[in-house]
């Protein structure tokens, strides 16, 4: 079964092909993937009494409300898609 099989009953929006940009910084991932180029982390210390479901609903909101936090690149030999 295929990346693009396995995806192909979830809900999708959209799907869009590559943008040159995006098609150079797949291009960089996959040839040095552990250079950690493009890749954006940051870790938070959260002190006093947090309710996580809170938090869960708060972060499932702030990626309702911006479709790009959603999006998934599926690649597949020569052909990438993004979502």
């Amino acid at each position: 079964m295929t990346k693009l099989e396995i995806i192909k009953n979830k809900n999708i929006e959209s799907i869009y092909p590559l943008s040159p940009m995006q098609q150079g910084m797949l291009f960089h991932n996959l040839y040095e993937p552990e250079s950690g180029v493009y890749l954006e982390q940051f870790c938070l210390t959260l002190s006093g009494n947090i309710d996580i479901a809170v938090l869960q609903q708060a972060c499932l909101r702030v990626m309702k409300r911006h479709p790009v936090l959603r999006t998934l690149v599926v690649w597949e030999s020569k052909k990438s898609l993004s979502k």
